[in-house]
């Protein structure tokens, strides 16, 4: 009876043939299928010895396997700087700037108008007004963000929420946590105040303009979001009057700001400073002007209506930063 002995194995039988002087002994059974041209030119050129295949290959897995492991979970730092990321851009900076100019700009004319009242210690005081107020413009945003997040997801895919970088739980806290705080407003104010109330011609016009340019910006707010409106049926005035017309009747209602703010500088030479308030907003009535005609040129583009939009918001801003100079 055949006894029942495996063959040895080809790299074990060829180093022992090595040793002995002897030739290896030829496993029986039918001869390996003939190599690929491609596959014997590479092995031509790269010969490999028959032992070291397996261990090689032991390496590259163990290789492959510890490259893998380091792609692993991202680490706690990039997680939190993701998640600042995302609240940041749930708040909306530009909404941000609008409400900081403002606080700042009024601060800083009653603190020209009154000089020798100044407390340093008042002022830092109403600095937790100003991080209230911030916190109520998040809660503004934040809910127009929680309730659109469908229109989102056409209009603005790169807010937090529509993209899924934010969660609708977290984007209620901030909402929730912004309401709550905006009670200190009230704090502050009376930890500020540090005169009685007098009327003042600058911030009665400043009221004014401030109101008019909201309007604006609420009519077209929605031009951007032309598109995903008309998709979901919602009805804007963009939508039922047409981006152009929205577009005239905004830079329409800015002219008569810019104009009514010129009027006031010569009706009222006492109070305003002449050689600030007409040029400067002669100056930006010329800009909207101008802003305007680009966007008619560009047939009302998407990018074209977003940059109109934007130049509103910087027209704006430049109103709060020329006021304490007024």
């Amino acid at each position: 009876m055949a006894s029942l002995v495996s063959p040895p194995l080809p790299c074990r039988a060829a180093a022992t043939a090595s040793r002995s002087g002897r030739p290896a002994p030829r496993l029986l059974g039918p001869p390996p299928p003939p190599a690929s041209p491609l596959l014997s030119s590479a092995s031509a050129r790269f010969p490999r010895a028959p032992c070291n295949a397996a261990r090689w290959s032991r390496r590259d897995a163990v290789r492959m396997c510890s490259q893998a492991g380091a792609a692993g979970p991202a680490p706690l730092s990039k997680t939190l700087s993701d998640l600042k990321d995302s609240c940041w851009r749930f708040l909306r900076p530009h909404t941000i700037r609008g409400t900081a100019l403002g606080s700042i700009a009024l601060v800083a004319r009653a603190l020209i108008e009154n000089p020798q009242l100044i407390n340093w210690w008042l002022v830092f005081k109403a600095f937790y007004g100003l991080v209230a107020l911030i916190c109520g413009n998040g809660y503004i945003v934040g809910i127009n963000q929680i309730y659109d997040i469908r229109i989102d997801k056409v209009n603005k895919p790169y807010l937090p929420i529509a993209a899924g970088d934010l969660s609708v739980q977290t984007a209620w806290l901030l909402v929730v946590r912004g309401f709550l705080l905006n009670f200190g407003v009230y704090y502050a104010t009376r930890a500020a105040l540090g005169l009685t109330f007098q009327w003042s011609s600058p911030v009665a016009f400043i009221t004014c303009f401030v109101t008019l340019f909201a309007l604006v910006i609420a009519i077209t707010k929605d031009l951007p979001d032309v598109e995903g409106d008309r998709k979901y049926q919602i009805s804007t005035l963009a939508t039922k009057l047409g981006v152009r017309n929205i577009a005239f009747l905004g830079s329409g209602l800015l002219i008569a700001n810019y104009v009514a703010a010129i009027a006031v500088a010569f009706l009222m030479p006492q109070a305003f400073r002449r050689t600030v308030m007409v040029p400067v907003h002669a100056a930006l009535a010329v800009g909207i002007i101008f802003q305007t005609w680009v966007l008619e040129q560009a047939k009302y583009t998407k990018d074209a209506i977003s940059q109109y939009y934007r130049f509103i918001w910087n027209l704006f801003y430049a109103e709060y930063i020329f006021f304490p100079l007024i």
